[in-house]
């Protein structure tokens, strides 16, 4: 049987499910509230971070009870400790010159059993963003960001189970009124999801991750919930503060399918938020989004995206694709962008084959969203994923920090890549500049081609026989 072949009708298939699924979708309520303007503002330049990647599980969590099963390669433990180094590594952030971090609240936390709320948790919070902003910095808050809580995730007698349960969007929408209530004067910026389109591939199409299930029905239910707690998200959120900025954050990157040089670049749930009437210069209106928050990485054929736990050194570096990704979704939605992740990862510190470096990856990515710029896109800001190395969905492998943190040995001494002052220095001038060019260009053309080749098989390791 040609593997190969069968991932990528596989992914094909996936790909034109998730285009079909606003079928389904059904908007509760008709408040209509006009998106908050943005105005004139410095480019927010930042790093992201998530509460569950960097302190690990919290028990009350779904991904608890998929490290339990003993389903994942490793454990998350407390991983990098970022509550135990929280200052030292606001102190870092703020070393970089970035006036904006990204992180999230972790619904399990705060809300452990429906309807109580943790004070403890509550106060971690107020102290967290508090540190952000003394230091200069404009908090980016997620409020999911994969991880929901057990009792959200349990079973009805009708088999209906966590997202597939219309019930869900009422519990999340209690939680996300609760934070707009009470820390509400400390943050502007929202992303309500963190890729949710992955979260129903993981969870409900794929069978990867909680609650396992496995199918269209699934999806198709998934989906709605997922959009329709989003809407009221965002309906809460300006209802206590109306110039607050609100969007989702989703994943994208250009899909290769079949042998005819064919991609596919999926909307995703972004493209569900469209009102189909048109405003008055011809375009549809968005519904419920302020700014749209896009998440890219590199270049990802069928055989990697369908690996689980995610092997992100194998995805191709391919910084003209993020241009094609920005350029039509504004050609789309006509929004200010937010490049809300993009990040570079070895294994384990090591080489990549393919030749480039955390600090060529970032020039390239950085100097593509120069041009956009250049070309009158309307791009918010840059933030990379991540500051630094923490727990990937599963293991430790993955290596995107711009300071290292061997979690696995036990040692949680951060110590900076040479990327730090590249970034660093990116920020001080306010982009690219020349000289930046020169000393950290692409991999020669022979390197970068056999790196797309290697994410489909070519490079091999003794590990586990397919890089």
């Amino acid at each position: 049987m040609n593997y190969p072949r069968l991932l990528q009708a596989c992914l094909a298939a996936i790909t034109l499910l998730l285009t079909l699924t606003p079928i389904a979708v059904g908007f509760s309520g008709s408040q209509e509230i006009p998106p908050a303007p943005v105005g004139n503002r410095p480019f927010m330049w930042g790093v992201t971070l998530s509460d569950y990647q960097n302190d690990g599980a919290h028990p009350a969590m779904d991904w608890a009870a998929l490290e339990d099963s003993g389903k994942l390669p490793e454990r998350s433990g407390k991983s990098a400790n970022f509550r135990g180094h929280m200052n030292a590594d606001l102190d870092r952030a703020a070393y970089l010159g970035l006036n904006t971090f990204r992180t999230s609240i972790e619904w399990s936390r705060i809300e452990p059993r429906p309807g109580q709320f943790d004070r403890a948790e509550v106060a971690h919070i107020h102290r967290l963003l508090d540190a952000i902003r003394v230091r200069g910095m404009t908090p980016v808050i997620a409020l999911h960001h994969f991880a929901t809580p057990r009792w959200a995730m349990a079973a009805r007698s009708d088999g209906l189970v966590g997202w597939e349960n219309p019930k869900i969007v009422d519990y999340f929408t209690r939680y996300v009124t609760f934070v707009a209530k009470e820390f509400g004067k400390k943050i502007d910026w929202y992303i309500t999801f963190n890729e949710p389109a992955t979260l129903v591939l993981g969870g409900y199409m794929m069978g990867w991750t909680q609650p396992h299930r496995f199918g269209p029905i699934s999806t198709v239910r998934a989906t709605s919930n997922l959009v329709n707690a989003h809407v009221e998200a965002y309906k809460a959120i300006h209802q206590h503060d109306a110039r607050a900025q609100v969007s989702l954050a989703e994943y994208n990157a250009l899909f290769p399918i079949g042998d005819g040089g064919f991609h596919y670049m999926p909307s995703q749930l972004l493209a569900f938020i469209l009102d189909k009437r048109a405003g008055w210069d011809g375009h549809p209106r968005v519904r419920y989004m302020d700014y749209l928050a896009l998440h890219y990485y590199g270049a990802v054929d069928a055989a990697a995206a369908t690996s689980f736990p995610v092997q992100p050194w194998r995805w191709g570096v391919r910084p003209e694709h993020m241009g094609q990704i920005i350029k039509a979704y504004h050609q789309a939605f006509h929004l200010p962008i937010l490049v809300a992740e993009n990040g570079f990862a070895t294994r384990n510190h090591e080489p990549r084959p393919d030749g480039w470096t955390r600090e060529a990856y970032m020039v390239a990515h950085i100097d593509a969203l120069q041009k956009l710029r250049g070309d009158g896109i309307p791009i918010l800001g840059y933030m990379y994923w991540t500051l630094t190395d923490n727990y990937e969905w599963g293991s430790f492998d993955p290596r995107f920090g711009l300071w290292q943190v061997d979690v696995r040995s036990g040692d949680l001494t951060r110590r900076p890549t040479p990327a730090v002052e590249v970034y660093k220095e990116i920020i001080r001038h306010g982009g690219v500049t020349p000289t930046m060019r020169e000393k950290y260009p692409p991999p020669n053309p022979a390197a970068s081609e056999a790196a797309t080749q290697g994410a489909s098989g070519t490079f091999r390791t003794k590990e586990n026989g397919v890089w």
